[in-house]
């Protein structure tokens, strides 16, 4: 863990997004020293006008407008500043691989606690 979830629009050119959860999952098991098997990264498309941002609805991803929706599940023994640091690597490493502003992306961070996680076939625990 952790786990990744990426929603946009859909993009008005090409972008390769298996290219980008593959660079992005690279990125932060790079940075944090976390096994990549260890990491997920999805991103889905939102349907053609059904986000509004702003009061408005648009039918293809804006650079600068409606932003990325990213969800951050980690565990919660990572500290402030390692939530931030990655907070800090996913919005670059996305900005870095599709036309979006890094200032459009909205990052949210969930924590994930010790026996409320079920993986690789069982219940999940870590002291902490």
């Amino acid at each position: 863990m952790p786990l990744i979830k990426i929603k946009s629009l859909p993009f008005e050119g090409d972008v390769d997004i298996s290219l980008v959860v593959c660079n992005l999952s690279q990125a932060v098991a790079d940075a944090t020293g976390i096994e990549s098997h260890h990491i997920m990264v999805s991103w889905e498309y939102l349907l053609k006008g059904h986000y509004s941002h702003a009061g408005k609805v648009a039918e293809v991803q804006g650079i600068n407008t409606h932003p990325l929706l990213v969800d951050l599940i980690a565990p919660n023994f990572n500290t402030e500043q390692q939530i931030m640091a990655m907070l800090e690597l996913i919005a670059n490493t996305i900005a870095e691989h599709v036309p979006v502003a890094k200032k459009n992306i909205f990052i949210n961070y969930t924590p994930a606690y010790s026996d409320g996680v079920y993986d690789e076939g069982h219940i999940v625990e870590w002291d902490m």
